[in-house]
């Protein structure tokens, strides 16, 4: 079998082969998508510095988009240390 490069780079657990944004070009997502897609990856929870980081977007966009995200209840952030935490939410079953 033949490998693409992309393949070989991102490799997943089977856990995370389960979901649809996983194994698709972050070039190819919208912002939202692209911000869940890194929340998934790393287990639900990340530092809004590291997105910055991970997407090399400003901290600008970044802060739009996880307010956007934010008041839909796609995502929720909470003060650490002198940085927010960005974390996904937890269904209540």
């Amino acid at each position: 079998m033949d490998a693409s490069p992309y393949s070989e780079r991102h490799a997943s657990s089977d856990s995370e082969a389960n979901h649809g944004l996983l194994g698709v070009d972050p070039e190819l997502l919208n912002s939202e998508r692209r911000i869940l897609q890194l929340l998934i990856v790393a287990g639900g929870r990340l530092p809004q510095s590291q997105l910055v980081e991970r997407t090399r977007w400003s901290d600008s966009t970044i802060s739009r988009t996880l307010c956007r995200m934010e008041t839909q209840g796609r995502i929720e952030r909470f003060q650490l240390g002198s940085g927010k935490c960005v974390v996904l939410p937890q269904d209540d079953e």
